[in-house]
Parts: C-alpha cells; sequence; structure tokens
C-alpha cells in the first residue's frame, strides 16, 4: 500500500475512526486470530496496522514470551500507536513505518495478520504470495476482510441510514478497493500457495437502541469519505449535513425500532498455513 491510496483519509478523524471501529470488530478479530492458531510465544507481524488495535489484541494472545511488529505507511497512525502502546505498558509490541517487503525479509514470523488492508492492495493475491514466500513452513496467515457485493441494503423504514450505506458503497467503488474480497479469501490464498482452512468465519456486527454505536460510526465514514462522495456526485454536502448526520441516523433508528448495520457487508476471516518444503 502506498501513503496515498487509502480512500478513507490518514487524518486524526479517521485515526479516531479506527479507534471505534476496532472495539466493534475486536470479539469476532479475537474469535479469528484464536481459531486460526494465534498462541503464546509466537512472533507475529500485523500488515497495515493503523493506530495498533490488531497488534494490541494480538500482543494478548502471543503473550510476554511473544512479540508482535505492527507495520503501516502511515508515520501519524503509528505515532499514535506508539502512543497508546506506552499507555498499555506493552513491552512485546513495536511499531514500524515501512513497506511490508522490507519487514519481511527482516524477520522471522510464525504468523502474519490484518484486518480490512487486502481490500486496499492493487493485487490482494500477490501481497498474499508476498507473505507466503517470507514464511516458514507452518506459518500462519490471518486476514479479516470485507465482503458486501451480494448484499442489497433495504431496510425497514429508515431511508436515511439506507442511503448512507449507499454511499458508502459507492465512494468504496469509485476508489477501486476491493470490498467483496472477503467472499474471495479462500481462493486467493490457495492461488498464492497458501493451504486456507475451509471454514472461514463471517460475521455482520448488528446494533440496536439509542445508545448504539451505529450512528457514530456511520457519521464517522462518510465524514472520512467526503471527499470521494462529493466529488463523484454520489451526495452533495447539502444532503448529508455532516454535522447532523449522527442525530438524524439516531433519531430515524429509534422512531423505526430499527436494527441497524455496522458494517455495508459482512466481515469475513479468514486462515491459512504454508505448507512444508
Amino acid at each position: 500500500m502506498t501513503a496515498d491510496d487509502y480512500v478513507l483519509g490518514r487524518t486524526g478523524a479517521e485515526h479516531h475512526r479506527l479507534v471505534q471501529q476496532a472495539h466493534v470488530l475486536r470479539p469476532s478479530t479475537e474469535r479469528l486470530l484464536r481459531a486460526a492458531g494465534i498462541r503464546p510465544g509466537m512472533r507475529v507481524l500485523d500488515v497495515g496496522c493503523g493506530v495498533g488495535d490488531v497488534s494490541f489484541l494480538v500482543a494478548e494472545l502471543v503473550g510476554a514470551t511473544g512479540n508482535v511488529v505492527g507495520v503501516d505507511v502511515d508515520a501519524a497512525a503509528l505515532n499514535t500507536a506508539d502512543q497508546r502502546r506506552d499507555e498499555l505498558d506493552l513491552g512485546n509490541v513495536a511499531f514500524t513505518n515501512e513497506d511490508l517487503q522490507s519487514v519481511l525479509s527482516r524477520g522471522d514470523f510464525d504468523a502474519v495478520v490484518g484486518r480490512l488492508v487486502l481490500m486496499y492492495q492493487p493485487d490482494p493475491t500477490e501481497t498474499l504470495r508476498t507473505i507466503a514466500n517470507a514464511l516458514h513452513s507452518g506459518g500462519i496467515v490471518v486476514f479479516q476482510e470485507l465482503a458486501s457485493g451480494m448484499m442489497s441494503w433495504q431496510l425497514p423504514n429508515v431511508p436515511l441510514m439506507t442511503s448512507v450505506i449507499g454511499w458508502v458503497r459507492a465512494a468504496f467503488a469509485q476508489s477501486g478497493a476491493h470490498v467483496n474480497l472477503g467472499w474471495e479469501l479462500y481462493w486467493r490464498m490457495r492461488d498464492a500457495g497458501l493451504i486456507p482452512h475451509p471454514g472461514p468465519l463471517a460475521e455482520l456486527p448488528l446494533d440496536v437502541g439509542s445508545e448504539s454505536v451505529a450512528y457514530e460510526r456511520w457519521a464517522l465514514i462518510v465524514r472520512s469519505l467526503m471527499p470521494t462522495i462529493t466529488s463523484y456526485n454520489i451526495a452533495t454536502e447539502t444532503e448529508i449535513d455532516i454535522q447532523t448526520l449522527e442525530q438524524r441516523l439516531r433519531a430515524e433508528a429509534v422512531e423505526a425500532r430499527a436494527t441497524v448495520p455496522l458494517f455495508s457487508g459482512v466481515v469475513v476471516g479468514q486462515w491459512a498455513h504454508k505448507a512444508g518444503t
């Protein structure tokens, strides 16, 4: 991933959104990592680590005898990750601002993990192949990615929420992101020379009620996507009215007694290992 190809931007607001997203996804990511075999003592690389949440979760799983390296091209995000690591007093996590190939060439990793990162790569299969070539026999690869293309959102009695999901999906489509990658992970891992587990984990996070995080979450992602949404005439700034969007979404959903999605598709987790040579 290059420094300018991330459609959501690299702002402080986007970093805040990533932290909030991490709270939503932590339970499913932890289930995935445990199922894949991430365990104490492992040396793990977190690809596209951002502000550090997956790295922190992995650090808990590998314990004091293991260690985690998080890699990202966003230097500002890594500064935040460093600060958060120090606040958490985690001595088994380090972050590095460089390209994936460089860090793979220096590290003998037992596993490579990532969340919602392959979807932004120009060629996800080639990225997986690069990872596979660097791993030792038995090494584990774990990714969690979005699968939205087969989902059709026509939510009852919440037209604004339906519109917001449509704006977000259209913006991602215009950006060239691989929004269906979750559906493709098994086969892409096979094509990369890995042996994928035949039982991926798929979840659709939902929330409900006036205290739901869903309304803030959708407002935050629309804020990050605003330049793309407006430049491609997906919606106007007046239609979006970003300053009141969260409040309007909440009022609409509560009045309709609606259960709302937290993502524009299913989040699919797939893991694989490298065969012996």
